[in-house]
């Protein structure tokens, strides 16, 4: 017999120092190991981070959040609170995890994900509320009840939940929770946690084999589940489970925290009989699928069926292979596949998570291979350099920018391409004259056809504070009839530029105004006034400076 063990820990246990920042880049993983911001509010301590025997990945003793309904009485709860998230840019957020579960003697544990949109004071339900418990249809467990204290010990154990966020995107301030409710019965692990924006999301309740369509994917279920156990007062899902797919869109799907990015594939067949390791993933369109269906008396057994047509790096369909994996910490692995029409299928499959579609560049080559993309600062600008190791009806790249605080890309400049090439070309834009602030940077690669795909820039580039005030030439000069001046201040003050004739007559005041420290920019048109030899004198505090402009019409 289990003994209740209480004690009591009251108020607020920090897993980790955070800051006052929110979460703003997307993906946002978290697998425990470091859980940064990641909080617990409860009583009685049902929430720790523990290890888990095997993780959704099949790492042995991997970091997990668990919540110990083993040892404390019905009733006992505790929340474990999120970092603060800011969805502004975001089109459509989800969430993922990874939940493993048992009972014990049949003990209705349940878990609930609430959000706070007043940084914690209160936390409710979602627009769809997400209250899971053993006893529901499917039910919560992942496994049989046991009457040991549970962990999770094969890959198997785990569930791939989603949840839909599209009702907050565009809002921030936002923070979650997960609140698990005791029943006495067994442990719950929850593990890899993942945000990030849906390009496309579909949902369909499963209720009865058959082929089931999401936008361009097919699943096939022979089977939604089974019955429930004759005797067992234990619910299972008869009647099958919802399955969400989130379609991610011209992204490259390789970055990931495994190594290898693709496993070694001895085994795997293409249609045509080829067994090979694949070395490309097609960044056209990839996605994460998840089935509520999946409970502690087996898994559904389903075909997956991926559309070709879609694919611009598709030329032969019998060498490619429908590659799965568990999340962003995993590695592909290649499914044995085969050939429907102008789709790819893999199938006797019984869980869910990550699809893509993967094969050998000599055969299906990507449109552009790129093998780097780097930023260097100097100053306030900003110089970006990338290498293709090969093209492929390349017309040429879009770049674009952003600011942390918009959801706008801008487009700065068209680079050519080469058209066709195997061999390695690099490529230099230098982004000029910034102000302060935090940017993103992405290429957008045109073919000449009109198809795309982009490639993102890993790193923010975080544009600082000058060190000294500087007061740069006017530029074009001369000029007709507008031109640009910079300037750079070190500390936030009035800033005033005054424009001068040659005899010292003061003819306007082109800025006068209070500026925070950072490069600034300002434009002058000149429209008015006649040809000539003109004077700007910048004045901030004890700092002034004068440069000469000439106005040529």
């Amino acid at each position: 017999m289990k003994k209740i063990i209480t004690v009591f820990l009251f108020g607020f246990i920090l897993f980790n120092a955070s800051s006052n920042a929110q979460i703003n880049i997307y993906p946002y993983v978290e697998t425990g190991d470091n859980p940064v911001g990641w909080n617990v509010i409860q009583g009685i301590p049902v929430w720790s981070l523990e290890t888990s025997t095997v993780s959704p990945t099949g790492n042995l003793n991997d970091a997990a959040l668990k919540c110990n309904f083993y040892a404390y009485a019905p009733g006992t709860d505790g929340l474990v609170v999120s970092p603060v998230f800011d969805f502004t840019n975001l089109s459509h957020p989800v969430f993922h995890f990874y939940v493993a579960y048992a009972s014990y003697n049949n003990n209705n544990d349940s878990l609930q994900v609430l959000v706070s949109t007043d940084f914690g004071n209160t936390f409710v339900d979602l627009p769809t509320p997400y209250r899971k418990s053993h006893n529901q249809s499917p039910s919560y467990a992942t496994v049989p009840s046991q009457n040991n204290a549970y962990s999770p010990t094969s890959e198997s154990d785990w569930r791939h939940e989603t949840i839909d966020l599209g009702s907050f995107a565009g809002q921030n301030n936002l923070m979650f929770a997960f609140r698990g409710v005791c029943a006495f019965g067994n442990n719950l692990y929850i593990d890899n946690f993942v945000a990030e924006n849906a390009d496309t999301y579909a949902e369909e309740n499963i209720t009865s084999p058959g082929a089931y369509t999401l936008n361009d994917l097919t699943l096939n279920f022979n089977t939604v589940g089974l019955p429930p156990v004759s005797g067992n007062i234990e619910n299972d899902n008869p009647g099958g489970g919802v399955v969400k797919v989130v379609e991610h869109l011209n992204q490259n799907p390789v970055p990931s925290l495994a190594n290898p990015v693709i496993n070694s594939n001895n085994t795997a067949t293409t249609h045509d009989g080829s067994i090979f390791t694949p070395n490309i993933i097609s960044p056209d369109k990839w996605y994460t699928v998840s089935y509520s269906g999946n409970d502690w008396t087996g898994n559904a057994v389903y075909d997956i069926k991926i559309e070709t047509s879609f694919f611009i790096s598709v030329l032969d369909i019998t060498k490619l292979y429908i590659v799965k994996r568990a999340d962003f910490t995993d590695s592909w692995d290649c499914l044995n596949t085969i050939v429907t029409g102008s789709s790819i299928q893999a199938s006797g499959l019984t869980s869910f998570s990550d699809f893509a579609v993967a094969g050998d560049s000599s055969v299906n080559p990507l449109p552009v291979e790129l093998s780097s993309f780097t930023s260097v600062i100097n100053g306030n600008d900003v110089t970006l350099s990338w290498t293709t190791s090969s093209e492929l009806n390349n017309s040429g790249f879009e770049v674009e920018r952003k600011s942390v605080e918009s959801s706008e890309w801008k487009t700065l400049e068209f680079i050519n391409g080469y058209g066709t090439s195997s061999a390695a070309h690099t490529y230099l834009f230098t982004d000029k004259n910034l102000t302060s602030g935090i940017f993103s940077y992405r290429l957008k690669q045109i073919d000449f056809n009109g198809n795309y795909e982009f490639f993102n820039l890993l790193n923010e580039v975080n544009i600082g504070v000058p060190l000294k005030f500087s007061l740069s030439q006017n530029y074009p000069n001369p000029f007709n009839p507008s031109t640009s001046i910079n300037f750079e201040i070190p500390v936030e003050g009035k800033v005033s530029i005054k424009l001068f004739d040659i005899s010292g007559k003061e003819i306007a005041i082109l800025l006068n105004e209070f500026k925070s420290a950072g490069y600034h920019n300002v434009k002058f048109n000149a429209s008015g006034i006649s040809s000539g030899v003109y004077f700007y004198r910048l004045q901030s505090g004890d700092f002034v400076s004068t440069q000469k402009m000439i106005l040529s019409k």
